[in-house]
C-alpha cells in the first residue's frame, strides 16, 4: 500500500479535528467568559530509508544526509487564549462582575474548587453569592481582625463560601463626641434671656434611644450696686360694698307669627333693636322685663309684647314712624338668660332700695369668697366679709422706674382711723380681679406722692466672657430625663480672646471642649466631649449662629443593600448610615492559565500543568493581577473574522488531502491494471 493514502487520511482527521475547534469557537460567541481556542499541527513520524553519514576525508567522499519519508500529520496542540480579554455588556446588576486581568474567581460546588471567568452572580434564598447558571458558591476572604484605630480588616485565609445576608444589622452605638459651631454675636437679645441663647444637640445610647441635650449660653456679668430716688403715687379705692347675681340677659325682637288650628305662636323675622323709634324700644323693653322672670339659670327664655292702642297711650307714645307696621302686633322678646355678678355701692343692696349699682363685674369665685364670704345665688347679694366691716379699701402703688403696680387690702373698723392696717386677713387675689373690682368706682379716695431711695444692682456684661450651661435633657418621646446625678458641673466658662473674637478656651486654660459626665446616668451611656473650637465671638448682625452636633453614635441600623469595590470587597450599607465590610472576592493565578482543563458550564480545573491552586487566593489589586468592575460581564473573546478566515484555510486543507487520496488510489489502479 502507498504511504501517501496514510497521510492523506491522516491531514483528513486533522483538519477536521480543527474544524470541530473552530465550530465551537463559533457556537461559543456569546458565552459569558468564554476564552477562544486554536489548534496547532505537527507531523507524525518519519520512515528513514538511509540514515545519514558523514564525510570521509583520506578518501575525498562527501558525507550524505539522511533519507526520510514523512507518514503523515497530526495535531499537536490546542491552545485557549486565556490572555485576550472579552468584549464588556453592561447588566445593571450589582453582583455581575467582569475580571481584568488573567485571574479567575474561585467557586465550589460544595467538595471541590473550579475556576471561572464567568461573572454573572446572584444571591441564592441563604444569602450566598452564587454562579447564575450552576449555583456554586463564589469563594472568598471572611475573616477578620481587629486594627489599630479599633476597626477591622479582611486578612487573607483559606477560602469560604461569601454570604452576603449574613450580616443584616448593625449595632447602636453611644455618642462620645459633639461639635458646636458657629457665631455667638454679643448683640443678639436671646443671650439676655433666662436660659441665654438655647441649642440642642441629639446624642444615642448603646441601645439605639435617642436624646436631646438642651445648652444654654449666656453672657457673664459682673455686678454693681447703686441707689436711685424711686417716685412712688398711692391711690386708695373704696371697693363695692355688696355683689348680686343678677340676669344680665341680652334681649333679641322677633314679630310674632300667630299659631292656626288651635297651634300655639311661632317666631317670625327677627326685628332690629335700630329699626325701632327708641320710645317704642324702652316701652317693649320696660313691659318685656316686668313680665320676666328667671330665677333658674333659663336660657332663651320668651315674653310677648302686644303694641296695642292702650299700649301706645299708656307710653304716650304717637309717632310709629317707619315702625307704623308694627302697630297691632305682637312682638316677642327673647332673654338670653346670662348671668353676671353686679356690684352695688352699699352692703345688702339692690337697685331697687335706692342703692348706687356700680356695674357688671368680672371676678373669680374664689375672690368672692375671700372679700365677701361667699358666692352669691341667682337675685341674691353677699356682702363684704366681716374682716373689713367698715368697707374694703385697697391702696394702689404706682412706681416710675417700672417697677409691677402693687396692691395692698386695707380694713377700715368702726374705731379705727382710716386706712388702717387689716386685721390679720389673708387676700390672694390675681391682677384680673384687682382690676375688676377697681373699674367700679373711678375716682380714688385720696392720692398721696412720695418720693423713695432704693438700691439696685446692676449686671455689667464682661467683654468676651460666656458660660454654657446644661438647662436639661429629654428623650425622643419629649419626656424630661432626670440630671440631677450629673453633679453640679453642668455649666462651663466660654472664653473668647476681644482682639479677634477667636476662642481662647473653654472651662479652663488651655482647653478647647468640655465634658459632660453622661456615664453617670448609666451604662448605657457614654461620657460626651463637646468641641468649641470652631466658634467664634464676632459681629453677624446681632444674630448667633451657633449650634451643635454630634460626632458619633447611632440607631440600629437596617441593611439596605450591597456593592462590590474594584478589589473584591463586599460592603454592606445600613439605614443608620454605617457600613461594613464582610467579605472579599479572592481569585486565582495560575503560571500556565492554559493549562486548566475545560469541566464545561464556563469552569476549568486545576492541572499538573497550570500550577496548584493553593486554596487561599490572591487578592486581585494588592497582586496587581487587575481589578473588578461591577455591573457589567465579560464576554467571550472569539474573533469570528479569524474564526472564518480559519474556516476557510481548514476546508481548503480537507479538500487537499482529500485529493491525495483520489490521486494514491489513481496509482494503485494503474498498478493493478499492468496485469490485465
Amino acid at each position: 500500500m502507498m504511504r501517501s493514502l496514510f497521510s492523506g487520511v491522516s491531514g483528513l482527521k486533522t483538519h477536521q479535528t480543527r474544524m470541530d475547534v473552530i465550530g465551537n469557537n463559533i457556537a461559543n460567541v456569546n458565552t459569558t467568559g468564554y476564552k477562544s481556542k486554536s489548534i496547532n499541527f505537527s507531523d507524525m513520524l518519519y520512515q528513514t530509508t538511509q540514515a545519514a553519514t558523514g564525510p570521509n576525508v583520506e578518501s575525498a567522499i562527501g558525507g550524505t544526509n539522511p533519507r526520510q519519508i514523512g507518514l503523515g500529520v497530526k495535531t499537536g496542540a490546542i491552545n485557549t487564549s486565556i490572555t485576550t480579554q472579552g468584549a464588556t455588556q453592561s447588566t445593571g446588576n450589582p453582583f455581575d462582575i467582569k475580571l481584568n486581568g488573567e485571574a479567575f474567581f474561585v467557586v465550589s460546588d460544595g467538595t471541590s474548587n473550579y475556576f471561572t471567568r464567568d461573572g454573572s452572580f446572584g444571591v441564592d434564598a441563604a444569602g450566598y453569592l452564587c454562579m447564575a447558571n450552576t449555583g456554586y458558591t463564589v469563594m472568598g476572604w471572611t475573616q477578620k481582625q481587629a486594627t489599630e484605630d479599633g476597626g477591622e480588616a479582611i486578612i487573607a485565609s483559606t477560602v469560604k463560601p461569601i454570604n452576603v445576608m449574613g450580616e443584616q444589622t448593625y449595632p447602636a452605638a453611644y455618642t462620645t463626641m459633639a461639635n458646636i459651631t458657629g457665631i455667638i454675636d454679643k448683640f443678639d437679645d436671646n443671650l439676655g434671656t433666662t436660659s441665654g441663647r438655647q441649642i440642642n444637640i441629639q446624642t444615642y445610647d448603646n441601645r439605639g434611644y435617642e436624646y436631646n441635650l438642651k445648652f444654654g449660653i449666656k453672657p457673664v456679668t459682673n455686678e454693681q450696686t447703686s441707689t436711685k430716688d424711686v417716685t412712688n403715687t398711692e391711690k386708695l379705692y373704696q371697693l363695692p360694698g355688696s355683689i348680686m347675681l343678677e340676669d344680665i340677659s341680652t334681649l333679641k325682637f322677633y314679630k310674632t307669627v300667630a299659631g292656626t288650628g288651635g297651634a300655639g305662636n311661632t317666631l317670625g323675622d327677627q326685628i332690629s333693636a335700630t329699626g325701632m323709634p327708641s320710645a317704642l324700644l324702652e316701652a317693649i323693653e320696660k313691659e318685656a322685663r316686668a313680665n320676666y322672670t328667671n330665677t333658674t339659670g333659663a336660657k332663651d327664655v320668651p315674653v310677648e309684647v302686644t303694641i296695642t292702642d292702650k299700649f301706645l297711650t299708656d307710653n304716650k307714645i304717637t309717632d310709629l314712624g317707619d315702625a307704623s307696621t308694627l302697630k297691632g302686633a305682637t312682638i316677642t322678646v327673647v332673654f338670653s338668660g346670662d348671668t353676671g355678678y353686679v356690684g352695688y355701692k352699699d352692703a345688702g343692696g339692690s337697685a331697687t332700695a335706692g342703692n348706687t349699682r356700680l356695674g357688671v363685674l368680672d371676678i373669680d369665685d374664689a375672690a368672692l369668697t375671700t372679700l365677701y364670704g361667699a358666692v352669691p345665688t341667682l337675685g341674691n347679694s353677699v356682702n363684704v366679709s366681716a374682716n373689713f366691716a367698715g368697707g374694703l379699701l385697697v391702696t394702689e402703688k404706682v412706681y416710675t422706674d417700672g417697677t409691677p403696680t402693687q396692691y395692698a387690702f386695707n380694713q377700715v373698723a368702726a374705731t379705727a382711723a382710716p386706712n388702717g392696717s387689716m386685721a390679720g386677713a389673708s387676700v390672694t387675689l390675681n391682677y384680673a380681679d384687682i382690676s375688676s373690682l377697681l373699674a367700679t368706682d373711678g375716682s380714688p379716695k385720696n392720692q398721696a406722692q412720695y418720693t423713695s431711695v432704693e438700691q439696685t444692682t446692676l449686671n455689667t456684661r464682661i467683654e468676651g466672657n460666656y458660660r454654657i450651661t446644661l438647662l436639661g435633657m429629654t428623650d425622643s418621646s419629649g419626656a424630661d430625663v432626670d440630671i440631677r446625678n450629673l453633679g453640679d458641673t453642668l455649666s462651663y466658662n466660654v472664653v473668647y480672646n476681644t482682639d479677634n473674637g477667636e476662642l481662647e478656651y473653654v472651662g479652663s486654660e488651655g482647653n478647647d471642649s468640655f465634658t459632660l459626665n453622661l456615664s453617670a446616668l448609666g451604662g448605657q451611656f457614654s461620657n460626651v466631649t463637646f468641641d468649641m473650637s470652631k466658634t467664634t465671638n464676632v459681629d453677624n448682625g446681632n444674630k448667633s449662629t451657633v449650634a451643635g452636633k454630634k460626632v458619633d453614635g447611632r440607631k440600629v441600623g437596617v441593611m439596605t443593600g450591597a456593592f462590590i469595590g474594584t478589589d473584591g470587597t463586599v460592603t454592606i450599607n445600613y439605614s443608620n448610615g454605617m457600613s461594613r465590610a464582610i467579605a472579599k472576592i479572592a481569585v486565582a493565578t495560575f503560571a500556565n492559565a492554559m493549562g486548566l482543563q475545560n469541566e464545561g458550564n464556563n469552569l476549568y480545573t486545576a492541572t499538573a500543568n497550570s500550577g496548584e491552586f493553593d486554596g487561599i487566593g490572591v487578592d486581585i489589586k494588592a497582586s496587581g493581577t487587575g481589578d473588578m468592575t461591577t455591573g457589567v460581564l465579560e464576554m467571550s473573546n472569539v474573533d469570528l473574522s479569524q474564526e472564518f478566515t480559519d474556516m476557510i484555510t481548514t476546508q481548503r486543507g480537507f479538500q487537499a488531502n482529500s485529493r491525495i487520496i483520489t490521486v494514491s488510489d489513481t496509482l494503485l489502479e494503474e498498478l493493478v491494471n499492468l496485469k490485465r
